[in-house]
């Protein structure tokens, strides 16, 4: 597995500011965590479920393709802050849904 960090430099308020992703073999999204300036989060995969929202293309083997000067920046994070925000994903309410309930 490697796990990634999208950080996007001005995000519109329905686009996420962070993106953290775990990828396979194949460079295949298996778990993503989106955060929103608003602080909203969605997660996918795993024991959020909702699979099909996961990208079914593969990921570049060099990340830093992902990077667009003054737009997104893409780096390699460790196993153990991917984890982090994973188990916080969990502990809060989830997406627009979370904010009525």
């Amino acid at each position: 597995m490697r796990y990634v960090m999208l950080e996007y430099t001005e995000p519109q308020e329905d686009e996420p500011k962070q993106v953290y992703l775990e990828l396979d073999r194949e460079n295949l999204e298996s778990r993503r965590v989106e955060l929103y300036p608003g602080g909203l989060w969605f997660a996918y995969g795993d024991e959020h479920g909702q699979e099909e929202a996961l990208s079914k293309a593969p990921y570049p083997a060099d990340i830093r393709e992902l990077t667009v000067p003054g737009q997104v920046t893409a780096r390699t994070i460790p196993p153990s802050v991917f984890r982090e925000v994973w188990d916080q994903a969990a502990e809060r309410p989830d997406g627009f849904m979370g904010m009525f309930f």
